[in-house]
């Protein structure tokens, strides 16, 4: 059972903000539905889920705990270097935090898909990309 209604708002702007990453597909909005939309660039693809929060400022450990079964389905997708696994958490304000999927954690990511440099401070969760993993091509014009 889904909590809330469909991230409609959500998912027309998140599309604009993949079609410049590359090409995009979106699926039918329907129960078990994995992604809401895969970004195919040259030798890459990312399948990307969008989750709608109430909390703008969330830490990593919140956002395993409150997408934990959509984290869960995204693991299911086989993982590889060309392979991304992506949560798109939409903030009440409108902006957007993106994440790759990792097996044990999340890694933060800008808007174009490099991995964003880790703040200094205590831990929050996530976990340093292996080989392979990092490899995100840069935006396409």
């Amino acid at each position: 059972m889904t909590r809330g209604r469909k991230p409609l708002m959500a998912l027309r702007e998140a599309v604009l903000i993949a079609k410049k990453r590359g090409e995009t597909r979106q699926f039918m909005l329907e129960p078990g539905t994995i992604c809401n939309f895969v970004i195919y660039c040259p030798g890459f693809v990312a399948h990307v889920r969008i989750k709608r929060v109430t909390r703008v400022h969330c830490s990593h450990v919140w956002i395993e705990r409150e997408a934990a079964d959509a984290l869960a389905a995204l693991r299911a997708i086989a993982s590889g270097s060309g392979i991304s696994r992506e949560l798109w958490v939409f903030l009440p304000r409108g902006a957007f935090r993106f994440f790759r999927v990792t097996d044990t954690g999340l890694i933060e990511l800008s808007r174009d898909g490099s991995e964003m440099p880790e703040k200094s401070g205590p831990a929050t969760g996530t976990q340093p990309a292996t080989a392979g993993q990092g490899a995100v091509p840069p935006a396409q014009p």
